[in-house]
């Protein structure tokens, strides 16, 4: 491809980020635009506010689907994975202990949480960004988007409306191909901007 804007939601606007500030002034020349919608910059932190009680239904809703995936991969993979411990798993943390770090290398999930928050990197962003999220969002606090590195990159715009949760923006339809997702719309104007 020629020409490519990248956009991600949530774990995958954090991906997405990351891969702009870890590119930084190196990034590929067809990567022209990159957007992130709810992004959990500080994956320890959205992980803490997700523990909140207020949160429960999400982390719950969490959980389950992260145990589903896991049997899913049991099925396949047999013995790859230490299945036998997943009725103890009641939050996304330990999830994250048991599974995702000791899988992917990480020392636990505190490690894993810091080595991949995008946070760390996004001072050295140099491709067009545009950052999406909701004071009102449950567990991405709004206040991750005041950090220095963030605000001070002339790359990158940041966007933080009263309301929205996480990514849930929208708007009354409009004519034509408006369909009333707002954030869908606006990353996709940003990224015709900048091709």
């Amino acid at each position: 491809l020629a020409r490519m804007a990248l956009a991600g939601y949530s774990l995958g606007g954090n991906l997405a980020l990351k891969l702009a500030g870890d590119y930084g002034a190196d990034a590929p020349a067809a990567l022209r635009a990159v957007g992130a919608v709810s992004p959990i910059l500080e994956v320890s932190a959205c992980v803490h506010a997700l523990e909140r009680p207020a949160n429960s239904a999400y982390q719950w809703n969490f959980v389950r689907g992260l145990r589903d995936r896991m049997r899913r991969k049991d099925r396949h993979h047999p013995g790859a994975f230490p299945v036998g411990r997943l009725d103890s798993v009641r939050s996304v943390r330990q999830f994250d202990d048991l599974f995702t770090a000791p899988h992917f290398g990480f020392a636990d999930a505190e490690d894993y949480y810091h080595r991949v928050s995008a946070l760390r990197v996004v001072d050295r962003i140099a491709v067009p960004t545009l950052v999406i999220s909701a004071a009102d969002d449950p567990f991405v606090p709004a206040s991750l988007f005041d950090d220095p590195g963030l605000r001070r990159n002339p790359a990158v715009t940041t966007i933080v409306t009263r309301y929205g949760g996480h990514c849930g923006f929208v708007s009354a339809p409009g004519r034509g191909q408006d369909d009333g997702y707002w954030a869908e719309s606006t990353i996709v104007a940003f990224a015709r901007q900048h091709m």
